[in-house]
């Protein structure tokens, strides 16, 4: 009889928690995708318009993909890894573009960098907790 080999409780409460992070992520697309720019002042309104059909894609895609990916992760099921590693891609280039080439940075401070560094930090620790599970044999 083979023993099913578990990833320990408090990484697996980690990764709800990181579930419940990636889910706060999905509603603040939905709500970006849904907010009505004439609620902005103007430089909000520039800055909200500079940002094309494709960036907002990649953002959908990163908070999907890691939404997916984390449930998946949870689940115990191998495929997650892949899908963590997508959605990193994406946070990347969604922040990347934001803080940047849209001048987030530029425009409301450098203290406006800390959200998307944080966002990104965690989506690291996702993929790196994905290879973790792959290394210890922890997928089902």
């Amino acid at each position: 009889m083979k023993t099913e080999l578990k990833p320990p409780q408090w990484l697996q409460i980690s990764v709800i928690l990181l579930l419940i992070w990636n889910l706060v992520g999905v509603y603040a697309f939905i709500t970006d995708l849904l907010l009505d720019p004439s609620t902005l002042d103007q430089i909000q309104q520039d800055f909200r318009s500079q940002f094309p059909l494709w960036i907002q894609i990649i953002y959908g895609l990163a908070v999907g993909l890691g939404t997916i990916g984390t449930f998946g992760l949870l689940r115990r099921k191998s495929w997650s890894k892949n899908i963590l590693v997508f959605s990193l891609l994406c946070v990347i280039i969604q922040m990347y573009y934001s803080m940047f080439i849209a001048g987030a940075i530029e425009i409301f401070g450098v203290s406006i960098a800390t959200l998307p560094a944080v966002v990104v930090i965690l989506s690291l620790t996702l993929v790196w907790i994905a290879q973790l599970y792959g290394r210890k044999d922890w997928f089902i």
